[in-house]
């Protein structure tokens, strides 16, 4: 064979081949570009995930039966009274408590107050109508102190009331250093002080003291939710009844929730 056919023949071979192979540096280069495009794809599920759970989130919140969203109040079922509607539910701005909370952090809640919480938790249980059980368990019954603000106070009071194997859930909320009652409306002061609700109604007590009864829920399956919020003296005083079935009967009318509301019993 001679020199010019090996050089042939090698030259076809390197034809037929293919390119050379990619060096180093651009081994590297591809590699770079690649992990840049993975990156951007998990960016983009990432995305798509985060869209995905909101989605879900809304519903769970939107379901009944499950923690409504604050937002205006409308109305339900037939008041005892004329029925009040919230600036939210009339088209204007969401009312905002008239001092935000701050979580003051303590350590351990002061004797005094501690004490005071341990009477109004006593008073709640001593209101039950006889016949009625309140069960010693520490899910249901408590009495918590917590910071709010600078100088005040919250104070949570709970029980579930057994009877005929029907339950109801009784919690009382009063709120020291508060702030001003907000709007001359009653309802709006509620919902300031406890939240959205679908109804509401003034009643007046037997000592002449006006309190908003506002409710959630009644129709249907859903169990009616009763409050009764009394917003003065720089104070917030909600006492809530919550049955926990549709069926179960409430231990309170909703007069006696509001002469409740405005018991010395329960003001922080």
């Amino acid at each position: 064979m001679r020199d010019n056919d090996v050089r042939d023949l090698l030259l076809r071979v390197a034809g037929e081949a293919g390119p050379p192979p990619p060096t180093r540096e651009a081994m590297l280069a591809a590699g770079h570009r690649a992990r840049g495009r993975r990156r951007m794809w998990w960016a983009g599920g990432s995305g798509l995930a985060a869209l995905a759970a909101v989605a879900v989130l809304t519903q769970v919140l939107s379901a009944p039966g499950g923690p409504a969203p604050v937002a205006g109040p409308g109305t339900q079922g037939t008041p005892s009274a004329a029925t009040a509607s919230s600036p939210a539910a009339a088209g204007g701005d969401s009312p905002r408590p008239t001092k935000s909370p701050t979580g003051r952090p303590v350590s351990g809640a002061p004797a005094a107050q501690q004490q005071r919480a341990d009477a109004m938790l006593a008073a709640l249980t001593a209101a039950v109508p006889a016949g009625y059980t309140v069960p010693d368990d520490p899910r249901t019954r408590f009495a918590l102190v917590e910071g709010w603000q600078q100088t005040g106070w919250l104070y949570r009071i709970g029980i579930d009331v057994h009877r005929d194997a029907q339950v109801v859930t009784l919690r009382v909320a009063s709120f020291t250093d508060y702030g001003g009652p907000g709007p001359g409306d009653l309802c709006a002061a509620a919902y300031q002080a406890a939240g959205s609700y679908d109804g509401c109604t003034v009643l007046t007590t037997s000592t002449g003291v006006p309190i908003a009864v506002t409710w959630r829920g009644g129709k249907g399956n859903v169990p009616r939710e009763v409050r009764a919020v009394r917003v003065a003296d720089d104070r917030a005083v909600s006492v809530q009844q919550s049955p926990r079935g549709p069926h179960d009967q409430p231990v309170f009318t909703d007069q006696q929730l509001a002469e409740m509301a405005v018991s010395p019993d329960f003001r922080g």
